[in-house]
């Protein structure tokens, strides 16, 4: 039997940026949300950046009936996610993270809403990697930098301990991440890191300029099937 997550990221509905209306973006977010379900798809990762306002609301509404986890982006305050989401909620340090041991996998929810993983949560993590299973990370920001603009400018600034971490463990782990509104695979010692795209625009891979692209909004379709780990990509046109 054949495991399916929906990856979904940076859907920044409500937010002014780069739309005129806040329906622009839920629009899309409601596209995405039909192509998952029509993929029979019922269970959903959201690796932050959600929104603001009545935003915010709306998009916990959308998923009440789904099975679906999340993870803080740097648009993201905990005070908000927090009224509607508290799985792994810590409420002294305002983060949300976690882990989950499957049959076959580990999951890993890591909070990177500061553009920083903090010295608790890597204290946390390196006893979470103790594992004889493969493990699968939930992020916002990438580990892995890019020769790109977009990662000059928007970095997680302690990724070399990171990086550091969970190199020096022997499980193969695999990142799914977002915040640069691209697709992206990398692969670094043990780890393979996948970006997924927006689903509110995209940005262009430019090395000297961020350039936004209107047109598509895209998730990744996550399948596990015992220990084997593939994944997609799907776009979806706008009109508006």
């Amino acid at each position: 039997m054949i495991e399916k997550i929906a990856h979904i990221t940076d859907l920044h509905l409500d937010e002014q940026f780069p739309f005129e209306d806040q329906s622009s973006a839920r629009k899309r977010f409601d596209r995405i949300l039909k192509s998952i379900k029509d993929d029979n798809i019922d269970h959903v990762v959201c690796t932050g950046d959600i929104g603001e306002n009545k935003g915010i609301p709306y998009f916990f509404e959308q998923l009440k009936n789904m099975n679906f986890s999340i993870t803080l982006g740097n648009h993201d305050e905990f005070i908000e996610i927090s009224k509607y989401y508290r799985l792994g909620a810590n409420y002294d340090s305002k983060k949300i993270y976690r882990s989950v041991v499957e049959k076959d996998f580990k999951f890993i929810y890591l909070d990177s809403s500061s553009a920083i993983i903090d010295v608790e949560q890597l204290i946390w993590l390196r006893k979470e990697l103790i594992t004889s299973k493969p493990i699968i990370i939930f992020i916002h920001h990438p580990i892995i930098g890019l020769n790109l603009k977009v990662d000059e400018i928007g970095k997680l600034q302690n990724r070399k301990d990171l990086t550091k971490i969970l190199t020096e463990v022997t499980n193969e782990v695999t990142v799914y991440c977002g915040h640069y509104h691209m697709e992206s695979t990398l692969v670094y010692k043990n780890i393979t890191q996948c970006i997924t795209p927006a689903v509110a625009f995209q940005i262009k891979k430019s090395i000297d300029k961020i350039l936004t692209d209107t047109t598509r909004s895209g998730y990744r379709v996550i399948q596990i099937k015992k220990t084997e780990l593939s994944s997609k990509v799907k776009f979806i046109t706008n009109a508006d």
